[in-house]
């Protein structure tokens, strides 16, 4: 069910990614503002007010279904788009498996595109809950990541852009503001 569930998450990625690829054509506003989620469960700023979609997907052999929200706002004109994805899984992950859970889901993004390159990822704690921080790279493009895993919730904090055009400071900031609610 884990391997279904991370590559239903992959897939939902590539749908957001190709659905969502012109909103990156935008300037960015010096205003940055703490939005909430719809489900209240976290809040992250944005530069810009966030496009948002939603999607459930049924795990075969009747494992429950796999919903997730997208956050996606531009910036930087046409330089890329910060996003914030919650997928829901049906059953919490534990014993060990929120890192497997969260190696399956760069494994994923590494081999949506065979130019795409793993240049790190490295395990922390993030709010006391095991974290993945990454960086994947193609020829053209870079995907800047952390995700975590807080229960049945997997939280994808990320950025992508143009290659040679990643600001860690930027990716920082974003990151930074990032809050789940009590």
């Amino acid at each position: 069910m884990k391997k279904v569930g991370i590559w239903c998450l992959a897939i939902g990625l590539l749908m957001v990614h190709v659905l969502f690829r012109t909103t990156a054509h935008a300037s960015e506003h010096p205003q940055w503002q703490q939005f909430a989620s719809y489900s209240g469960e976290c809040e992250i700023a944005f530069p810009t007010k966030p496009s948002f979609m939603e999607q459930s997907l049924q795990l075969p052999e009747g494992k429950g279904m796999l919903h997730y929200e997208v956050y996606l706002a531009p910036f930087e004109d046409r330089k890329g788009v910060f996003m914030l994805l919650i997928a829901t899984y049906p059953h919490t992950l534990d014993g060990g498996h929120e890192v497997a859970g969260l190696e399956g889901l760069v494994r994923g993004i590494v081999n949506h595109n065979p130019e795409n390159r793993l240049v790190f990822a490295n395990l922390l704690q993030f709010f006391e809950h095991p974290a993945l921080t990454f960086l994947v790279q193609s020829s053209a493009n870079y995907f800047r990541g952390q995700a975590v895993m807080v229960g049945n919730k997997l939280y994808l904090i990320a950025m992508e852009g143009r290659k040679g055009e990643l600001n860690e400071k930027t990716f920082n900031r974003f990151l930074e503001s990032f809050r789940l609610a009590d």
